[in-house]
């Protein structure tokens, strides 16, 4: 009789543990999904910048497969196409600055007579120069290629779109969801924008 009650015990002392175990997962869970609210998700998509040594998180970018036109390389000779439109980034509601000089003597473009990239800045005001031996359509993912980084539908940079942020694209003030495959024309304001969903 003593043995079956010790059974019993046991029993009871096993499923009380088994349900313990299983609100403490389910607490850690949901104090897990609270954090990335509150971090709008980037509580496990972190930027280059915010990750340690020991906690480096690689995350695909658009850049890494660069558009063919992004290698070409040109000098203000003998062009066919030569345009400038205006980029706006913000995140979330930071704008983020453009530097000078992007796609100008690079890895790729720094000889003379082509030490210019199809797109490029020659200052910090977002000014895009849009230029090709060639009458050719240039998407915007190209500037992002050769500025080497991230841009589609999925985010920027290193932020992602979730359930707490969204990435909106405008020209000229007027929604556009081509995002990197958008074809640039002259003297367009374009704005990216990475915030957080409305409520």
């Amino acid at each position: 009789m003593e043995s079956d009650l010790n059974y019993i015990t046991g029993d009871i002392v096993n499923s009380e543990t088994r349900i313990w175990s299983i609100i403490t997962t389910l607490s850690l869970a949901a104090i897990l999904v609270l954090l990335a609210q509150q971090y709008g998700g980037d509580l496990f998509s972190q930027s280059a910048d915010e990750s340690s040594e020991n906690d480096e998180i690689i995350l695909a970018s658009t850049a890494d497969d660069p558009d063919p036109i992004a290698q070409n390389c040109l000098d203000h000779s003998g062009l066919a196409r030569h345009d400038h439109s205006n980029l706006n980034i913000y995140i979330n509601g930071v704008e983020k600055a453009i530097p000078s000089s992007i796609g100008i003597n690079t890895e790729v473009c720094n000889q003379e007579g082509g030490n210019m990239h199809a797109v490029h800045t020659h200052d910090a005001s977002g000014r895009l120069h849009i230029e090709s031996n060639e009458d050719i359509d240039i998407p915007i993912g190209v500037f992002f290629d050769i500025w080497g980084v991230h841009f589609n539908e999925t985010g920027i940079f290193d932020y992602r779109v979730n359930s707490t942020h969204e990435l909106i694209m405008t020209i000229d003030g007027v929604a556009n969801y081509d995002f990197d495959d958008y074809l640039l024309v002259d003297g367009r304001e374009i704005a990216v924008v990475y915030q957080e969903r409305a409520v």
